[in-house]
């Protein structure tokens, strides 16, 4: 019976309270025996201040054991509802030896032997006269932190009364960059990337408190103001309040090894309040490499009728660009890619300068484009700058852009293709019955598009575009014209953006539509 009673323990308070910080503060008198109800909010301190438990031996009996340095065992004493030793943020802010979130129990002021993160040892030997003082030192804001003995007995009340840990003073600022590159620290030129910024306490505790700051950066003048829905922090003072986010965007690339981009938050108020992001990088991010397919290099195309069809056929790597499937905001898991468009491109092969640019089939989209023998034809025309030619080399390849950079295509400069003209504008389908002017494809276009239109005899043809005010625009075809159906591509670049009205003028009579430039 004597033994079982020895093993028996109790906590009591002492309602000393001492700040960590030397100096400051001091102690107090008075106490209670701990309930075994424990309350969320029975104290209230500021995280860094030390309180001072007393543990007191006592039999089933309530008797003090006063003998327990000789005659009892060690005590495990375990923290509940505190997360300061499981925190990652075991990183100072500035050097600090103590500027983490960290828990100890104390003994004299020696931290009691840990046992793990939560739970310390106190051997029997500490008591004097069955009574020995702990003192808890705590730097995490939790909130209902309480101590216990174990292994409890059911006839003490072994659990003291919980603590609510508020933060401290504003000294630091947390200033995150939300990474779209995984491990490296790193973002995408003109694309929007995050930025979480939250005023801290010495040991990293998050702040609720107003405090008026101001941003800088490494770099202050590469950051993009004009996109919607980017934060203008650079152009003066922000008012911030708890844990803040913004959403910027950079107009330079910083890559490695080149000086890495920084930005810096501080107090308005007092600039020794500060924090900063890790150097990060700012990546370009050209659409991926892809090859070409078919037709295969040095092909030798027979155009055989203005109704049959060629397949242009390339890559489309998965993903095709490296600013793909990015999760902006680490408060919202949508997730943003870029759109990346075709541009086949087919050029004299000796000269490399006359080119015609055709967007890929569904605007651009596919890694396909389909053209008609007639409209391959009428691109041998304009590249060659001949009406009658029948045989002519050329060369192709593809363009990949995201709206920001181009890639071209595999193998450099491209795939090689020979055509020659037999019976371009004979097909086995009857002769055009009257005249048409078709809607040009596609449209609206940028910068290329096709136009068809249909004679039914032999003779001259115009064929010209306009503005909306009537000013001529330029002329498409102006020449003797066989009877059939003709395909002409026709280039825009010049062009601004608009409407324009193409009109063919042939067999005495004149045919209008609308097109769509749009760049």
């Amino acid at each position: 019976m004597k033994l079982r009673h020895l093993l028996s323990l109790t906590l009591v308070l002492s309602m000393s309270v001492a700040m960590l910080q030397a100096g400051q503060g001091g102690p107090g008198n008075g106490g209670v025996q701990f309930i075994t109800n424990n309350v969320a909010g029975d104290i209230q301190r500021l995280v860094g201040e030390e309180v001072c438990f007393t543990l007191t031996a006592k039999d089933e009996n309530g008797n003090v054991i006063r003998s327990w340095d000789q005659v009892g065992s060690p005590v495990t004493l375990t923290l509940n509802n505190s997360t300061a030793n499981t925190d990652t943020s075991m990183q100072s802010w500035n050097a600090d030896p103590d500027g983490y979130t960290w828990a100890i129990l104390t003994h004299n002021g020696t931290e009691l032997t840990k046992i793990s993160d939560n739970e310390w040892s106190i051997p029997e030997t500490d008591f004097v006269n069955g009574v020995a003082e702990v003192c808890l030192i705590h730097t995490k804001a939790d909130t209902g932190v309480y101590v216990e003995i174990t292994p409890s007995q059911t006839f003490l009340n072994q659990v003291s009364q919980s603590i609510d840990y508020m933060s401290d003073e504003i000294t630091n600022f947390l200033v995150d960059l939300t990474s779209q590159v995984s491990p490296d620290d790193a973002v995408f030129m003109l694309r929007p990337y995050e930025i979480v910024v939250v005023a801290r306490d010495r040991y990293l505790n998050y702040s609720d408190k107003m405090i008026k700051a101001r941003f800088s950066a490494r770099f202050p003048g590469e950051f993009d103001q004009q996109s919607p829905g980017l934060a203008e922090i650079f152009s003066g003072e922000v008012f911030l309040q708890g844990v803040t986010d913004y959403l910027v965007a950079s107009r330079i690339e910083r890559e490695k090894p080149v000086e890495s981009q920084i930005i810096t938050a501080y107090a308005a108020d007092d600039p020794t309040i500060m924090g900063q992001t890790d150097p990060y990088e700012v990546l370009s991010h050209e659409p991926n490499a892809f090859n070409l397919l078919d037709p295969p290099d040095h092909y030798f195309l027979n155009l055989t009728g203005a109704s049959q069809t060629q397949d242009f056929t390339w890559e489309q790597p998965s993903p095709p660009d490296p600013y793909w499937n990015i999760q902006i905001s680490r408060f919202d898991p949508a997730t943003v890619s870029d759109e990346v468009l075709y541009e086949w491109v087919i050029v004299d092969s000796l000269s490399l300068t006359r080119a015609v640019r055709i967007a890929s089939n569904d605007n651009g989209k596919n890694p396909l484009l389909t053209l008609t023998h007639g409209q391959l034809w009428g691109i041998m025309q304009t590249i060659s700058g001949q009406n009658d030619v029948l045989l002519y080399s050329l060369l192709w390849y593809v363009n990949a852009t995201d709206g920001l950079y181009t890639t071209q295509s595999n193998p450099q400069p491209g795939h090689y293709l020979t055509l020659k003209a037999d019976l371009v504008d004979v097909d086995d389908a009857p002769r055009p019955t009257q005249l048409a002017l078709e809607q040009n494809y596609p449209n609206p276009f940028n910068p290329s598009t096709n136009i068809t239109f249909s004679t039914t005899r032999r003779g001259a043809v115009q064929l010209k575009v306009y503005d909306l005010l009537g000013s001529e625009v330029t002329t498409i075809v102006d020449r003797m014209v066989d009877a059939g159906t003709h395909s002409i591509v026709f280039d825009a670049s010049e062009l601004r953006s608009g409407v324009y009205v193409y009109r063919l003028e042939a067999e005495g009579r004149v045919l209008t539509r609308r097109m769509v430039v749009m760049k």
